[in-house]
């Protein structure tokens, strides 16, 4: 039977739909308004995933000759066990699951990854490849960060917001979605620093928001506060992204994209003499919160600053890494 779901969708497709295919008593615009509600559900960046994941699972499928949708779950065990033998992590593999598992459900389908079959695949897949991540973003150093920064030319306009961007996402620990996402309103300077309002994010999808601080730094050259200064100078106060786009020193209105903050950080640690492998937006939140374990900062401070839920995140990928550097027995065996 058809749901009011499946109607809603159906009705953001096609705007021909006539009311009288609806349930009774209701009309195009109540289908229309509930399809806008079930796609706010989802973060859009979650949805672009969703998206851009089963694009690659139907275009496996159509070089298989076979159909997408609804999916037989013989031919997912053959796509996952496929794709994880040329490399790709079990973790991307369970996003696959997720993605095919949501176009399935939203048209009343059986979900394909619950069959036996696939869970035990999955499983095996799981014991045989892991499911760590297998590349890390780096964590920057203050010493690599003050590199980047000294070899950026910051009397011109891009170069003025790309050192805003990469003092303030270090300091802040915020995600680069989170910096591409700001506006001027989420500003608020305070004599100790800035207040930034972040209306939503990864850990926190309904937008009840998040305040994240930045004090002044120590040394002029990397003070994140006077950093941001600069490039308000050169941005003005109108309205609007707080870190918008630059066409031939020209400052627009449009907002960066989420990839801009690692693309431009690979390339200006590049320029500043530094490897770029493995170096992401994430290496400045990651770098805030092992320097801040490094130097003795509490648990419960660093969780407040980058905003973790689960705690063990902190301790698993920054404390205990620098706890077994320090008391490793490698040290004292004379090597």
């Amino acid at each position: 039977m058809t749901t009011t779901l499946a109607l809603a969708r159906t009705v953001t497709v096609s705007s021909s739909r006539r009311s009288e295919d609806l349930p009774v008593g209701l009309t195009v615009d109540d289908a229309v308004r509930i399809a806008a509600a079930l796609d706010a559900a989802h973060a859009e960046s979650t949805r672009i995933l969703y998206a851009h994941t089963w694009r690659v699972w139907q275009r496996w499928c159509a070089g298989r000759g076979i159909p997408a949708l609804p999916a037989d779950p013989h031919a997912l065990a053959a796509y996952l066990v496929e794709r994880a033998a040329t490399g790709t992590a079990v973790a991307t593999l369970n996003m696959a699951c997720t993605a095919i598992r949501h176009m399935h459900r939203q048209r009343d389908l059986a979900n394909p990854a619950e069959d036996e079959l696939v869970r035990q695949v999955r499983l095996g897949l799981r014991r045989t490849y892991g499911t760590a991540p297998r590349r890390l973003a780096r964590p920057l150093t203050v010493p690599e960060i003050r590199q980047i920064i000294t070899a950026i030319d910051r009397s011109t306009p891009i170069g003025a917001r790309d050192a805003a961007i990469i003092l303030l996402g270090y300091a802040s620990a915020m995600r680069g979605s989170e910096l591409v996402a700001l506006t001027l309103a989420d500003v608020e300077t305070k004599p100790g620093g800035i207040l930034f309002s972040i209306r939503h994010s990864k850990t926190d999808q309904e937008g009840q928001g998040q305040v994240v601080a930045v004090a002044h730094g120590s040394h002029a050259a990397t003070d994140p506060v006077a950093a941001l200064g600069a490039w308000l100078r050169v941005r003005g106060h109108q309205p609007g992204p707080l870190f918008s786009r630059i066409w031939c020193s020209r400052i627009s209105d449009q907002p960066l994209g989420n990839h801009v903050v690692a693309r431009m950080l690979r390339e200006r640690a590049i320029a500043a003499g530094l490897d770029g492998t493995r170096i992401t937006a994430h290496s400045l939140r990651a770098g805030h919160a092992t320097k801040a374990a490094l130097a003795g900062v509490p648990l419960h401070r660093i969780a407040t600053q980058t905003r973790h839920k689960d705690i063990s995140v902190l301790v698993n990928r920054y404390i205990r890494p620098m706890e077994a550097l320090a008391t490793t027995s490698s040290k004292d065996l004379g090597l």
